[in-house]
């Protein structure tokens, strides 16, 4: 069902998110015990994969050239999730269900800091290629 180049983008997003929820992980093990470091890892990853959501709307064009808003139930799904992702460390049965601890308001601020950073270079790439296309274009006018 997938392409050569579909595997390709899969297998770079896959190892892109794992980079960063592997480094979040080791980042916040210097500093916390290993249930907190597990615990910023998951929310990490969660949020990756939330904000990612925008930058597969479309393979070439970025975020704000799809339009924002055109999309009102995906922008709701993530404006919900967010927060559900947030509270789950705060209520005793999904920290027993998913093993986790409560984050503070710094190590929820470093998750979504660092859930942006593929989606980032995600939209970043595609700009990239516009930017790169734009000349071939703007010369071959016939």
């Amino acid at each position: 069902m997938l392409g050569r180049s579909q595997w390709s983008r899969v297998l770079a997003v896959g190892t892109l998110e794992a980079a960063v929820v592997l480094g979040a992980f080791l980042m916040t093990l210097h500093s916390a015990d290993l249930l907190v470091a597990r615990s910023v890892a998951f929310s990490t990853l969660v949020f990756c994969e939330l904000f990612r959501a925008f930058a597969a709307r479309s393979k070439r064009l970025v975020f704000w050239q799809v339009g924002a808003f055109t999309n009102l139930h995906l922008i709701a799904v993530i404006a919900l999730s967010v927060p559900l992702q947030v509270a789950l460390g705060d209520m005793p049965f999904t920290r027993a269900l998913f093993g986790i601890h409560p984050l503070t308001a710094a190590e929820i601020g470093l998750c979504l800091a660092l859930g942006l950073i593929p989606v980032t270079i995600l939209e970043v790439g595609k700009l990239l290629r516009q930017w790169g296309q734009a000349p071939a274009r703007g010369l071959d006018k016939r």
